[in-house]
């Protein structure tokens, strides 16, 4: 399963703020401020949510990390 910090590399790899995550993955900002920051732990349903936005704008989760489609990575 994809961790918090795979979440704000691949966010920070579209250049999306916060907002934009929570907007595309129908989670609330504060949840997913939450998360990231390590003060809360979400669900998986609100994790997948989290996971399928930023794979359907472009990013690939790999071992221990993410990449974009067109191979550039954290």
């Amino acid at each position: 399963m994809i961790n918090r910090r795979q979440i704000a590399a691949g966010r920070a790899l579209l250049g999306w703020s916060r907002q934009e995550l929570s907007e595309a993955s129908g989670i609330s900002l504060r949840t997913v401020a939450r998360f990231e920051s390590g003060e809360g732990d979400i669900t998986t349903g609100k994790l997948a949510k989290m996971e399928a936005a930023l794979m359907e704008a472009g990013v690939r989760f790999i071992p221990n990390g993410v990449q974009l489609d067109d191979g550039r990575g954290i």
